[in-house]
């Protein structure tokens, strides 16, 4: 009985839960009818989700009654939401262009990209995420209209050479150039590009102009990158994604043009360098080295695991993700291990109160290698190296490899000298911002958040009892740094219409920025066991070097902003923020900045309305001020430093004060179009001039005060420019696509006025001469070119220049280089490179996609100063290699060189300023999505992704050092840049 019951309730329960469940089916057709294969087809709330066929049908089983909803999506077409029904018919409408997409543009809620009137640009996830490179400012170069990034060194530890940003060029001789920063509503430091997960960003937009950075104030003259990570989606299933990627690593070019082991000895014999018996026992010796090929791996391996959770309910949506990268260096000593964590949660607790946490933590474990940083000397650094080692040489000789030399030089190989010498570098980042976010009326909303990025770095050093200097031989150090900015942010919004015609959006806010840090560094020599070299066990009395060092700077702002719209066709916007900072002096301390802008959305005027071709037209123009508060902590206050007088302490004024140190201030003004053709083809066009005034700048003070110099507020200088940016769908299609892009930025700037009234103030140690009127452009002699009567270089006179010949005229040029100081003028070369940009093209069918994006900076140049070394007589004549040029010198009268005779060194002029401008293909990347129908037949997995990565694939470039990307004006010893090839899978559940 009992059984038969148990039997019955269950018919009953299965009958039950078979009526609960429906199967839906449908087809999906685009506006012409056609079907449309590939589509997403989900039930709105659950996991239940299908693909049609390649008729455009669909079929959905164990529909639960409860559902409601289907939605519909396909790649080119507008995502729709229809009632369940049986048999449904679905037609997807093409995409219109997205002028409107919503960003982060400052503080409160987002805005539609098409009603903000100032100059800004936005890269989604798509362009960002499953790049290879541990920085996204690598990820953004070439993407972002007048954005000029260069990365400063290819080594994979090294998080202090971070990359350099300008944005619309240089606006400061010596203040700070650097962009701001603001990660999820909080600022951070440069750095961060180093260390945020790549995949986890959702997007990153760059405000140019006044107009959209004047909401930031004091740190936004240089521009403002607002980077938003990823949310989780309100009533989405949770999506799971798990992705691997291995690949490995290269130089990305080689390096100078060095002579083989062949032509070195020829040349070495030819001009009594080394003497018959020299040359055959060298010849014996019979090695023909590739130093290159030694000093850098071919194959340096790289590892990313990604995982990530998305999802939500009707009050809640989540993000998290970690993430486990190992990246080695190409030099086979440094090395990057990387370790994050991201958990974004908000939840809307009440239909008037809304709570969210934001957080982020990294954990690196990496190395440096001391000898490929900039300015290590000839041969001591790799790159140098390279080039300048013998080829006949090598450091597999058994009797030299005991001996840890290179065979012939005398020297110790740099590769164990290294070894000698480990080191070992942690870090931790905490990046965090919490708000709370309250509606307490309609159009009202009130928000508060407060955020912190704190960092903790702690590094170890060791020189091991082998090492060939005595006095640096088992020695130790340790160092540990701290800091932590602190960010509280209240802001009240609202908005309001009259009739749908008139609409306002009113902001006000306030913020309070505090940071501090503290660091100390000790060393102590003394140790005899390598395995025994920490500190306390160093045998000296008293540690050798001991450090400490701690800093506090303070912002305290109110801001507001106003945004008027009429008929959606006319926008205007208006700005102010009052900053107070403890940098400056306290006569000056509170600075005022202002912006307003215009914009007429001129297709949604009734008299276009037949123009059927153009889609949008949106005119704008722009003008405000912003500030630079890029200098010290406490460079207007008075400072007191310690001294010795015959042996007892003493105290001295190490700085003078300047109570009415303030901002730098610059004017932006800005004028737009941005324009649709044939719902293809989009056209963004910037002309814009910058003004910087009272600009930071360090100036030269009488002897009789005592001091060298003292920062002042003089000076002025401006930039003018304009930019372009156009995207183009070749084919759009749900099957199929292409698209071009292309952009292109180009900026001049000037000196308008120096200090004390000078009309130019001589900078020799950086190659420039500041010139009232005139671009910052190198400062060095200028090399006319070697005569071709008797083999010596020439030089023009200062007020002469032209092309460089291979007949003396002493009009215009001089062979005297007994004082080459005096031969110093501008040259007609840039220091900043005036142009840059980038294109790529984007494309698929079926599953199959390929994206290739290409970066270019034209204008650019830098002084070569290995080169200097590789054609230096001197150096040659101490056994090391030349460069492939001087088997082209002078040799006899007639002779047309480009280097002079043999008997003259090179000097330090514009022969070594070689052109830097480069182009390269940043990104490569092919994928295959596995079809669909493999993915139904699993029951759970939606997505299966298999990708080939490569990153700076080619390099076209005139230059002959190390790497054309580098910001600096003189390059030697630098860490190449790297190229990378990568395998990825990335499966979704």
């Amino acid at each position: 009985m009992n059984r038969k019951l148990v039997l019955l309730l269950t018919c009953f329960l299965v009958a039950l839960s078979m009526a609960a469940q429906k199967r839906v089916t449908g087809k999906v057709t685009d506006s012409d009818g056609l079907p449309v294969s590939g589509a997403q087809v989900a039930v709105s709330g659950t996991k239940i989700e299908a693909k049609t066929d390649a008729n455009g049908s669909f079929t959905l089983s164990n529909v639960p009654a409860s559902a409601r909803t289907l939605t519909i999506s396909s790649l080119g077409m507008e995502t729709q939401q229809i009632a369940v029904g049986d048999n449904v018919i679905v037609v997807l409408k093409e995409k219109e262009r997205d002028l409107e997409e919503a960003v982060v543009i400052g503080y409160g809620t987002a805005r539609k990209l098409g009603t903000v009137g100032g100059a800004v640009s936005h890269v989604t996830s798509e362009k960002i995420e499953g790049r290879p490179s541990i920085s996204i400012a690598d990820a953004v170069q070439g993407q972002i209209t007048g954005l000029q990034v260069m990365n400063n060194s290819g080594d994979a530890g090294d998080l202090s050479d971070v990359p350099t940003f300008y944005i619309r060029g240089v606006g400061s001789l010596e203040a700070s150039n650097d962009p701001l920063i603001v990660l999820d509503g909080t600022p951070v430091g440069t750095s961060v590009m180093n260390l945020i997960n790549a995949s986890d960003i959702e997007s990153i937009t760059t405000l140019k102009d006044a107009s959209a950075t004047s909401i930031y104030g004091a740190r936004a003259a240089n521009g403002v990158i607002v980077i938003t990570t990823k949310k989780g989606r309100n009533n989405e299933a949770a999506e799971l994604k798990i992705s691997q990627k291995i690949g490995w690593s290269q130089l990305a070019r080689r390096i100078g043009n060095p002579m083989s082991a062949a032509e070195l000895l020829n040349f070495q014999l030819e001009h009594g360098l080394i003497n018959a018996a020299d040359y055959l026992e060298y010849k014996t010796h019979g090695a023909n080295m590739d130093w290159q090929k030694y000093y850098f791996d071919d194959a340096a391996p790289m590892y990313q695991t990604n995982v990530s959770l998305r999802g939500g309910s009707a009050a809640s949506r989540y993000f998290v993700s970690g993430e486990y990268l190992k990246n080695s260096g190409v030099d086979g000593s440094s090395f990057m291990k990387r370790y994050s964590l991201r958990s974004n949660l908000d939840t809307k607790m009440f239909d008037w109160l809304t709570f969210g946490l934001n957080q982020s933590i990294v954990y690196t474990d990496r190395n440096t290698n001391g000898y490929t940083y900039a300015g290590s000397s000839n041969v001591r650094s790799y790159s140098s190296a390279a080039v300048m080692m013998p080829g006949y040489w090598d450091p597999y000789d058994p009797e030299s490899s005991a001996a840890h030399m290179i065979y012939g030089m005398g020297s110790f190989d740099t590769k164990w000298l290294r070894d000698q010498q480990p080191s070992n570098i942690n870090d931790i980042i905490y990046n965090g911002s919490a708000y709370a976010q309250l509606t307490p009326i309609e159009g009202l909303t009130i928000k508060s958040q407060l955020g912190v990025y704190g960092t903790n770095t702690n590094a170890r050093h060791r020189i091991l009892t082998a090492f060939p200097d005595a006095s640096s031989a088992g020695t130790a150090s340790a160092s540990d740094s701290r800091s932590a900015q602190w960010t509280i942010t209240n802001t009240a919004e609202y908005k309001w219409d009259f009739n749908e015609i008139h609409k306002f959006t009113a902001l006000i806010g306030q913020e309070g920025i505090r940071s501090t840090s503290h660091g100390f560094t000790v060393g102590g020599s003394g140790g005899t066991d390598d395995r025994m070299l920490t500190l306390s066990n160093m045998t000296k009395a008293e540690l050798d070097d001991m450090s400490e060092s701690s800093s506090k700077y303070e912002f305290l702002s109110f801001f507001g902003r106003i945004d008027y719209s009429l008929h959606d066709r006319y926008f205007a916007d208006f700005t102010i923020r009052n900053d107070n900072s403890s940098r400056f002096g306290e006569d000056n301390r509170s600075a005022w900045f202002l912006s307003g802008n215009v914009m007429w959305k001129m297709r949604n005027e009734a008299f276009m309305k037949d123009i059927w071709w153009l889609d949008a037209l949106d005119v704008r123009a722009a003008i405000g001020s912003t500030g630079n508060a890029g200098i010290g902590n406490y460079a207007s206050l008075g400072l007191i430093g310690a001294t010795q007088y015959e042996g007892t302490p003493g105290w001295i004024i190490s700085q003078p004060s300047n109570k009415k140190l303030g901002w730098e201030k610059q004017i932006q003004s800005n004028f737009g179009v941005t324009a649709s053709f044939f719902n293809k083809l989009i056209v963004d066009l910037n002309i814009y001039t910058k003004k910087t005034k009272n600009m930071l700048m360090e100036i030269p003070l009488p002897y009789t005060t005592g001091f060298s110099s003292q920062m002042m507020n003089v000076g002025e200088m401006s930039n003018r420019g304009f930019e372009i940016d156009i995207k183009y769908d070749v084919l759009r299609h749900h099957d199929y696509f292409l698209q071009l892009r292309a952009n292109f930025a180009y900026n001049t700037n000037k000196i308008d006025k120096l200090f004390y009234g000078l009309k130019e103030w001589p900078m020799e140690k950086y190659l420039l001469n500041y010139v009232v009127g005139k671009s910052l452009n190198y400062y060095m002699p200028i090399y006319a070119g070697v005569d071709k009567e008797d083999g010596a270089p020439m030089w023009y006179k200062v007020g002469y220049k032209g092309k460089a010949g291979h007949v003396f005229d002493p009009e215009r040029m001089t062979k005297d280089n007994s004082n080459m100081e005096a031969l110093y003028q501008v040259t007609d070369k840039p220091r900043f490179a005036p142009g840059t940009g980038g294109f790529g093209v984007t494309g698929g069918w079926k599953g199959i996609s390929v994206n290739a994006d290409f970066a270019f900076i034209l204008g650019k140049y830098m002084v070569n100063n290995t080169y200097l070394w590789a054609t230096t007589k001197s150096n040659m004549q101490n056994g090391f290699n030349g460069d492939r040029d001087m088997l082209h010198i002078w040799e006899k009268p007639g002779d047309l060189s480009d280097l002079p005779a043999f008997r003259y060194d090179s000097e330090f002029d514009t022969h070594l300023l070689e052109n830097a401008s480069f182009l390269r293909l940043k990104n490569l990347t092919v994928a295959y999505d596995l079809p669909q129908k493999w993915m139904q037949e699993t029951g759970f997995v939606k997505n299966v992704r298999l990708s080939f990565i490569t990153r700076n694939l080619f390099t076209i470039t005139g230059y002959r050092g190390a790497d054309p990307e580098i910001d600096t004006n003189i390059s030697y010893g630098n860490y190449p840049a790297t190229r990378q090839f990568v395998l990825g899978v990335e499966v979704t559940f």
